[in-house]
């Protein structure tokens, strides 16, 4: 008598789980999967992996985008803390220079250095420097060479970086993201890297899991391939 194998159970099949993810944040999947509770899961647990992808792409940007905005200031102000040299710099992101320099210094427990400063400032403050209102002040003089290979317009590189501020807040908070068009998203992220160097999207495109995350997301969803993240 031959003996079948016994199917190990899928922990997503777990009746537990919708409970423990909270019932309002699962019905956000039920509603996209029309109430099946197995693609609901299988939804929730690809909305993770695909968020995950994500952050390789958004650490290259963001990284970039600090330092290459920094360099144009440091030469518009001519000092390392630029922003103690009487740049234009609006309330806001007044504010969070001061909250950062105080944030470094006592973190560090000395004074905080421009390197410290410019690291710990936010994706935001950083999109922020090119809206509208620096555009005179900012943008022309300076900010415009921090993407020499940019040929379009400031406003559209600052409406590509607020949505991705916008999609990698809410991939921070573990938020639904697998409405969004996400090969879009990705595509602007290359784009950025492009206008900045296009060694860095050469990279990011080489090396980046988001194309392959969001290939697989039928199969994922219908069962055919395992969760993972």
């Amino acid at each position: 008598m031959v003996r079948g194998s016994v199917k190990t159970p899928d922990p997503i099949d777990d009746p537990a789980i919708p409970g423990l993810l909270s019932l309002g944040r699962h019905g956000t999947y039920l509603a996209a999967t029309n109430d099946d509770h197995g693609r609901a899961v299988r939804l929730y647990a690809w909305n993770i992996e695909a968020s995950a992808a994500f952050w390789g792409g958004f650490h290259l940007l963001e990284v970039c985008l600090r330092n290459t905005l920094n360099v144009q200031l440091t030469d518009l102000a001519g000092r390392d803390d630029c922003w103690q040299s009487g740049l234009l710099l609006q309330h806001e992101q007044q504010r969070r220079v001061t909250e950062a320099t105080r944030f470094v210094s006592a973190d560090k427990g000395s004074a905080a250095t421009p390197g410290h400063v410019v690291a710990e400032l936010t994706f935001a403050f950083w999109t922020a420097l090119l809206a509208n209102r620096y555009h005179r002040s900012l943008w022309e003089p300076a900010l415009q060479y921090a993407f020499p290979y940019h040929q379009g317009r400031r406003g559209d590189v600052h409406a590509s970086l607020e949505r991705l501020r916008k999609l990698r807040n809410r991939i921070a908070h573990h938020e639904p993201i697998f409405a969004r068009n996400l090969a879009g998203d990705h595509q602007q992220v290359l784009t950025l890297l492009a206008a900045i160097d296009p060694a860095m999207r050469t990279w990011a495109e080489r090396d980046s899991r988001a194309p392959s995350v969001l290939a697989k997301r039928s199969a994922v969803l219908g069962g055919e391939l395992p969760t993972s993240f």
